[in-house]
Parts: structure tokens; sequence; C-alpha cells
């Protein structure tokens, strides 16, 4: 198994559930160093490309959605190094903006502006940074022990590459639906009124959440008043009782009650993450792969510099490599690294192929969707 830096990451309280399902520990991503951000400019080149993150934001140009047991969990933390972020979220409480009984969430205007900017903002304004970011820590995440699905499980860069983002796209998929089904078990175990349950789930609530319109109180970061006492009902002015009270009815479920809660997709998205947790612990390489398109982002004489999973994290390939990966065609590994032995006097071992296969340069023979045989795709940005 790999040898990389434990324990996990993750929240404590996502961290137990996770050891419940899984087989050992969630290997942590140390490529993704958020302390010393890898994203941002070591002086190279200008911080304002699309290569780097301004430090002033990091990837923290995301205003998190936080279900109403994490909120309660953070006006609960009162231990001294968690008083900076307990202050932001009852910032958040007092504007009442985006605040209902099932947690708080996203104001629709920066919903809006983050789902326009995409690729070219992400990282980049600071009109989207998070609330709960601590410039006078130096970016430090003020809510970390109780950060959402998203938060959780979103890396720049990954150990083993596509192999890793594949894992952590797997578990944010299963946190969120438990956030989602655990937030509203929640309410029905507090006894919320079905008129305000309907408010919180109107109809057609399962296709895909639309942000494109305002209105007028959205628009100007205010609240409607009638609005927010329907979607509270007897609640209304106890909105931090009712949070405290989530957080605890959460604190007594064990995994498995957990699971039950989630329902049939939470119970889908466990098995799917299982499976990519036993891909990310494997080491094994496919009996038989392709060379896949690749983004070349610069090539030299001696090296070349590819994107092929994801652009945040390029891989350097010495320029010999690079030029054997067309003889990746389909026909079994040990031929193919056998022939370039002889044909090309260069050993490519295994680890290395392994290495080529986490980041998507090399894919398994027949998956769909993943990659094709011929030369890597040059294209220059």
């Amino acid at each position: 198994m790999p040898r990389w830096q434990l324990p996990s990451t993750l929240p404590p309280l996502y961290a137990g559930w996770m050891a419940e399902l899984l087989d050992g520990a969630i290997p942590a991503e140390t490529a993704a160093t958020c302390e010393q951000c890898a994203m941002c400019s070591t002086g190279e080149t200008s911080p304002a490309t699309l290569e780097f993150f301004d430090p002033a934001t990091k990837c923290c140009t995301y205003i998190p959605s936080l279900p109403n047991f994490l909120v309660g969990r953070i006006l609960d933390d009162h231990t001294p190094e968690t008083a900076a972020g307990r202050a932001s979220v009852e910032r958040r409480i007092d504007a009442r903006v985006g605040v209902t009984p099932l947690g708080v969430q996203t104001p629709q205007v920066q919903a809006l502006l983050y789902e326009a900017g995409g690729v070219s903002t992400f990282g980049r304004t600071r009109a989207l940074r998070c609330p709960h970011y601590r410039e006078e820590a130096g970016g430090a995440c003020g809510i970390w022990r109780n950060r959402n699905a998203v938060c959780s499980t979103w890396f720049c860069k990954h150990v083993r590459g596509a192999t890793g983002q594949r894992f952590w796209h797997a578990q944010e998929q299963l946190l969120a639906t438990i956030e989602r089904e655990l937030a509203r078990w929640c309410l029905v175990r507090l006894d919320v009124e079905p008129e305000v349950l309907a408010r919180l789930m109107p109809r057609g609530e399962s296709r895909r959440a639309r942000t494109t319109t305002l209105d007028a109180a959205a628009a100007d970061g205010r609240v409607d008043e009638a609005a927010f006492a329907a979607s509270w009902g007897r609640w209304r002015g106890r909105e931090r009782e009712l949070y405290r009270a989530a957080a605890t009815a959460v604190a007594e479920l064990d995994w498995p009650e957990v699971l039950r809660i989630a329902g049939g997709s939470g119970q889908a998205h466990a098995r799917v993450t299982a499976s990519a947790y036993r891909a990310l612990m494997a080491e094994d390489i496919p009996e038989r792969l392709v060379a896949a398109s690749l983004r070349v982002i610069t090539m030299g004489r001696d090296h070349v510099r590819v994107a092929a999973y994801n652009d945040f994290d390029p891989l350097d390939l010495p320029r010999i490599l690079f030029d054997v990966l067309p003889s990746f065609d389909g026909r079994p590994t040990a031929d193919v690294l056998r022939a370039i032995r002889v044909a090309k006097r260069l050993n490519v071992e295994t680890a290395l192929v392994r290495r080529l296969v986490d980041f998507g340069v090399l894919v398994e023979a027949g998956a769909q969707g993943r990659g094709r045989s011929g030369s890597p795709s040059v294209s220059r940005s």
C-alpha cells in the first residue's frame, strides 16, 4: 500500500463515519498543501494567469452551505482555536440571508456569481471569498473541524492523480447525500410543522437547483421578513436552538443509522465510495493500456509538461518517455514494456507505469470515455 502520511484530513464527524465504511485509514493528500498553497505563485509566473490562485483567496472562493447539524456543532464548539470560525457563522445567522431550518445556505447572489465565473474566477476573486476564511491566520479555515462535504473532499492536486480524484469525488457525493438527508431527518425529529417542511422541500425540488433568477430581496442581500417567518414557523427567533438540537440528534447516531437515514441514494454512493477506496489503495497495473489524449502545456527538448485529468495538477515527463507513449496501443502491458526496452533501450518501471495510469496519461484499454489510443494531442495553453 502507498506509504502516505496519515491520518485523514476529514472532519472528525465524517472521519468516524468513513472509518466504519472503509477497510482502513484514508491517505492524506499531501500534494495539496493548504497552509502553503500549492496553487499560489512562487514568483516564476504572474499570479494573474490561470495557472495560479490569488494568495489572498487561495481556493476559498466558494461560500459553503452548512447543514443544520454542522451549524450546531460549530456553535457548540467553544475551544479557543475555533472562536473566529464560530463568530463568522454567528454573523451569517444574524444576517439571516439563506438561513433556514435546513441550515445556512449559500446566498443566491454568490451562487450565481460562482456558476457564471467558472474556472476564470475560481481561486482568484475576492468577491466570492469564503466568510470563514481567516486572513489574519494566513488563510486558515475557521470551521475546519466542521466544514461541509464539498470543502472536506476537494483538492487541487492528488498524490495518485485521477485515481485519488475519483475517490474524493465519490466521497463528496456520499457525504453531500448524507448531509441533505440528515438535515431533513433532524427537522422531522424536532417536529417541525408540515407547512414549514413543504416550503423547504417544494414540488420539483429533485430537479437541478436553478439560481438563474433573483427576487429583489435576494439581489439586495436583504431578507424578506414574511418569507423568513414562514420558513421557520414556531422556531422563529430560536434558530440557534434548532441548530444545536440538530447537532445533538446527529451525535447520537451510529454509522448504520446514518446510512439507513441516507436511504437508497446514500447506500449506493457508499458502495461506489468503497470501490473507489479499494482502487485508491491498489498498486496493480492494467493488463492492457493505451495512450490517452493529453493537453501539452509546454514541450522542450528534455521535458514535456502535460495535463491529463486536471489542469491544476500537471505532470512533467522526460521527453524520451513522452515519445514512447504511443507504444501503449492495447497490447499486453508486459509485451509493450519489453518492446520499449529492446527498441529504445529504455526501462520503464512498473511503478512509473502506475503513476502514468493514476494521472490519466495511460488508460486501460476499452475504458470508455477515459482516453483513446494514439499519440498524445498537442495543444498550447
